[in-house]
């Protein structure tokens, strides 16, 4: 019996998801840091969290619509002519 691709592909969408979060949230803390520092020197707690949330919500899902095509379950591979035939 063939092993299903599924557990993989889900295994893969969590961990693209957590590493695209954290690197979104990096890259967002590199390009406004300016910005988050002045919101937070004039107690503005709110502004600079939700902005960090936001970058993390979109790196997470632009890492996860980006899994190669061939990682996903319904890729079935390269086939020879031959083989469609019988």
């Amino acid at each position: 019996m063939k092993r299903s691709k599924w557990p993989d592909f889900l295994f893969t969408i969590i961990v693209r998801f957590i590493c695209g979060s954290l690197l979104g949230g990096l890259a967002c803390v590199f390009f406004t840091y300016k910005g988050i520092l002045r919101s937070f020197s004039h107690d503005n707690t709110h502004g600079p969290l939700i902005w960090l949330s936001l970058c993390c919500a979109a790196g997470g899902i632009v890492a996860v619509f980006t899994v190669p095509y061939w990682q996903t379950p319904w890729y079935k591979g390269v086939r020879s002519r031959n083989e469609d035939e019988t």
